[in-house]
């Protein structure tokens, strides 16, 4: 990120020790977002209530030219909106092979 002039100086750099017990929720939340960014066919829509938690990820993104923030409301709904048939369900069943978990 330095090389690329994408820190924000005004924040501190320190960051906690990496301790596998603690950040495992931390380690499967980005396992997921990985996926959700790297299987993505058109748009992902990412939402999060608290800016805090976000803020970092997104700011980086911003600087990359990746991201849009917008504020959810009936137009974003909108958008999201994608028509499907029943066909098309019965296709995606198909598809998905999801374990299940006793």
């Amino acid at each position: 990120m330095k090389k690329h002039d994408w820190l924000d100086e005004r924040h501190p750099q320190s960051f906690p020790a990496f301790n596998e017990a603690r950040h495992s929720v931390l380690c499967f939340e980005l396992k997921q977002l990985y996926v959700a960014i790297t299987r993505t066919r058109q748009r992902l829509w990412i939402c999060e209530n608290k800016e805090e938690l976000s803020k970092p990820m997104f700011d980086y993104w911003k600087m990359r030219g990746l991201v849009q923030i917008r504020k959810l409301d009936d137009s974003v709904a909108q958008a999201m909106r994608v028509a499907s048939t029943p066909q098309e369900w019965r296709e995606r069943g198909k598809k998905v092979d999801i374990p299940l978990v006793s």
